[in-house]
């Protein structure tokens, strides 16, 4: 799971630097959560209340402490997480390389910078996309969790569906037990049947008896698991604190 707070005190931005950020992780298909704050002190009683933040999008000129006097207490602190300002003023370029920014983008941002610096961002925080091992007639099989689409029963083995892939890997391993691993790694995964398992990320349609996967295929809801699916369907995409 990755964590990014974004500070702004303009409503407008935060809404508009929180659209960009969704529209990247999901292109990216990174599990993300956006924590919104208006103000340098409530981005400190967020940390303080254990809001872990790997990337920082922070404004400079906000009312109370500025975003560049937030930045320096941040590393003052210690903490390590990647800061990109996004601000009006042209002025704070150099105090910004002082903190170790990532980057300086001004105001109106473009999206493909803010995409280019969130990559960097990653790149810094040297995170290792998560991953799942397969066990295959071939041999083990290393799969990054976003490339997964959806786990199928087959017996006693699971085929795995991946975006990208023409064809399921077949692993010798039971959908139980991969459904224990993932969960231990990732809340993107639900169980829509006894035989599916689906990442919510490659959802992109959801019926009382059906769902339709970004590859374009169509699998069997259970009956009674749609009010739960659609809870877990809201919950992974708000998954923010305001």
């Amino acid at each position: 799971m990755l964590h990014i707070t974004v500070c702004d005190d303009e409503k407008t931005q935060l809404a508009f630097l929180e659209k960009c950020v969704r529209e990247w992780a999901g292109d990216r298909r990174w599990e993300t959560q956006i924590c919104l704050c208006q103000s340098a002190d409530q981005f400190l009683f967020e940390l303080e209340e254990k809001r872990k933040t790997d990337v920082a999008l922070l404004d400079i000129d906000m009312p109370g402490m500025s975003g560049i006097s937030l930045a320096r207490r941040l590393r003052e602190r210690g903490e390590t997480l990647q800061i990109i300002f996004v601000t009006g003023l042209a002025d704070y370029v150099l105090e910004g390389y002082d903190v170790e920014a990532v980057s300086y983008l001004l105001k109106p941002v473009e999206k493909n910078r803010l995409f280019a610096c969130l990559d960097r961002a990653i790149e810094r925080c040297g995170r290792q996309e998560s991953a799942l091992l397969l066990e295959t007639a071939g041999g083990l099989v290393r799969v990054r969790l976003r490339e997964i689409c959806y786990l199928e029963s087959d017996g006693h083995d699971t085929r795995v569906h991946c975006v990208g892939r023409a064809e399921a890997l077949r692993s010798k391993t039971g959908i139980h037990e991969l459904e224990e691993r993932l969960g231990e790694q990732s809340g993107a995964f639900f169980k829509i049947h006894r035989s599916y398992l689906v990442n919510l990320s490659c959802v992109s349609r959801i019926t009382r008896r059906q769902v339709l996967t970004d590859t374009g295929e169509t699998l069997p809801v259970a009956r009674g698991r749609w009010e739960a699916l659609n809870r877990a369907y809201l919950d992974y995409y708000r998954g923010r604190c305001l």
